[in-house]
């Protein structure tokens, strides 16, 4: 799925490519990933991108707003005038568009057209009237980069007796953060994904803190991370995957030449993965 840095990567492609457009058209090929009535968007000019964890959400000229969740496996694909001369993409299915992955179509009076591909069908496109972005967003936590502060970092945790990890991708708790970053974030904070959030000392959440940033940030770096279905607006695969450091790596070596192994577990039916040595269970 998406997570935060993958998101933002498309909103700061997109803003470069579709802001100041108008739309000509919504053309819906799979009602389920279509909510409301496109009818309200016809004409109206494309104001502002915000994100808010994994939900981009596009404003529009007339006080409506496009929420858009891409859940599992759902991509934004822009074709059109701004597109790289030379662009080569790791899906063959991507050099023509619409695919047999294409759910909904945005097209713009420029001629320009933005794809929502959508293999598995979670994702969703909704219209919605922007003073009410906010019922779209409600149950999510603070966010890293906006709201989410150390202190309030400190607090979550320390009010939760949930592995670690779990805290850390808990969408109501902190809002954003997936598998992937919590993985790596725990590794260079040295934290064993399984302890107790609130057994976690004060000065090793201030360091899971600044680790989590940074993980993010590395993301947003390297354009996302391209393990399953996530490609940035123009198609490409993101390049964080080729600098993951523990996620993916069961069997492999510790980055930090411990001489242990990376191992993997389940928790929650997600993979974790972790060093033995570097990420000690010192809990009972």
């Amino acid at each position: 799925m998406p997570e935060l840095p993958e998101v933002e990567t498309l909103r700061l492609q997109l803003s470069n490519l579709i802001i100041g457009q108008t739309i000509k058209n919504i053309k819906i090929l799979k009602n389920k990933s279509f909510i409301g009535n496109p009818a309200l968007v016809i004409g109206a000019k494309l104001k502002n991108i915000r994100r808010f964890a994994k939900i981009l959400i596009l404003d529009l000229s007339n006080d409506f707003s496009l929420a858009i969740h891409l859940k599992l496996s759902g991509q934004l694909i822009y074709r059109g005038s701004k597109e790289p001369k030379k662009l080569e993409v790791s899906d063959p299915l991507l050099y023509a568009l619409p695919n047999k992955h294409t759910r909904v179509i945005i097209s713009f009076f420029s001629g320009d057209n933005l794809y929502f591909n959508d293999l598995r069908i979670f994702g969703w496109i909704k219209v919605v009237q922007t003073p009410k972005v906010k019922d779209v967003i409600e149950h999510l936590g603070p966010e890293p980069f906006k709201d989410l502060t150390i202190e309030k970092f400190e607090e979550i945790l320390s009010s939760s007796r949930k592995p670690v990890k779990l805290v850390l991708m808990d969408q109501e708790k902190i809002a954003g953060v997936g598998n992937i970053y919590a993985n790596e974030a725990l590794f260079l904070a040295r934290v064993h994904p399984e302890t107790p959030a609130n057994k976690i000392a004060k000065k090793t959440k201030e360091l899971l803190y600044l680790k989590l940033l940074k993980s993010l940030k590395d993301g947003i770096r390297w354009g996302g991370a391209s393990e399953n279905n996530f490609r940035d607006a123009y198609g490409r695969k993101g390049k964080l995957q080729e600098h993951f450091l523990v996620y993916g790596k069961e069997g492999e070596d510790c980055p930090n030449k411990c001489g242990e192994k990376i191992k993997r577990i389940s928790l929650a039916g997600r993979g974790t993965f972790f060093c033995p040595h570097c990420q000690k269970k010192d809990f009972d």
